[in-house]
């Protein structure tokens, strides 16, 4: 087994209960990409990694965004490599769930009805694929070139009788969607991503900035602001592939309801595939506005009704 690096963050020996919290595993690792033989490497590092986490009593574990495959891929290798929600990928995190007592997000390439690709998220428990979410919000010319866009809302599930909800990469930028996963009860919203620095453009030219680090603003304060734990499980070190170069921002962590860090990804991290562990205790993060609460005091759907069209 390949060195894995341990950010622990855990309150006490034993996991939380029932509806209280969950103990959060994230993996962060520079995996290979766009062969077969990366898919199955890959499928292993993920079984090594589970037994791993659900080792320090995890009860749900994260992957990166297009984990089995890797996610710097053209629509030929996206098109060889795709896997139906009942594929070899997700039937293996199914057993793994299992065997392990953990419950997994596995992102993978899927292939759905009449051959269309999506960017999904399996959430797999108790050896059953829990949810099978596509991601809707889809970013830039290379990732509709690759996939179909999904329709359905991210989904909210309980883990361990606490409620999770879903995003993905470039969703993890949408304050609406955070809202609308936090009305339908979730406290806690995994976003597994491939946030990178520059690359290639779908045109072949490179970017002439880079692409930003949701942590340093964005996903503190939509952790703030709708009160809820936020993880962001994003890939390390480089991928390569006939689109160009990657290099990943190695930047996973979970923030806690008043945007603080709970457990992130430093320097050290980014040079050694890491697990970051954390307990999301609820009751643990102090009150973070004397009154307010941002939604319950929302008013937006009542001014969208009242405020004239323009």
């Amino acid at each position: 087994m390949r060195p894995v690096r341990i950010v622990s963050r855990l309150t006490d020996r034993e996991p939380p209960r029932a509806g209280t919290g969950i103990r959060l595993a994230l993996f962060q690792g520079e995996n290979p990409s766009g062969t077969p033989e990366a898919v199955a490497e890959n499928l292993l590092r993920m079984e090594e990694v589970l037994a791993l986490a659900a080792g320090y009593g995890s009860q749900l574990c994260a992957f990166p965004e297009c984990f089995n495959t890797g996610y710097a891929l053209n629509r030929e290798l996206c098109e060889q490599l795709a896997e139906p929600s009942d594929g070899r990928s997700v039937e293996l995190a199914k057993k793994l769930s299992t065997q392990h007592e953990i419950a997994v997000a596995l992102p993978y390439v899927e292939r759905g009805a009449n051959d269309a690709l999506h960017d999904s998220v399996a959430l797999v428990a108790d050896g059953e694929l829990k949810a099978n979410y596509r991601k809707t919000h889809l970013y830039g010319d290379a990732e509709r070139v690759n996939f179909t866009p999904g329709h359905d809302l991210p989904p909210v599930l309980q883990v361990n009788g606490f409620p999770v909800g879903l995003l993905n990469c470039y969703e993890c930028e949408f304050p609406p969607l955070y809202q609308s996963l936090v009305r339908r009860g979730a406290r806690l919203i995994v976003g597994p991503t491939a946030a990178d620095r520059h690359f290639t453009l779908q045109n072949g030219n490179p970017t002439l900035v880079a692409y930003p680090d949701a942590t340093e603003h964005i996903i503190p304060a939509m952790a703030a602001v709708w009160r809820v734990f936020v993880a962001y499980a994003n890939r390390r070190g480089w991928e390569v592939s006939d689109r160009g170069q990657w290099e990943y921002r190695g930047n996973s962590g979970i923030w806690a309801p008043d945007g603080s860090p709970v457990v992130s990804a430093g320097p050290e991290e980014r040079a050694v595939d890491s697990l970051l562990l954390a307990d999301c205790l609820p009751e643990a993060v102090p009150p973070f506005s004397p009154e307010g609460d941002h939604l319950s005091d929302s008013r937006m759907a009542e001014s969208e009704r009242l405020l004239p069209a323009v």
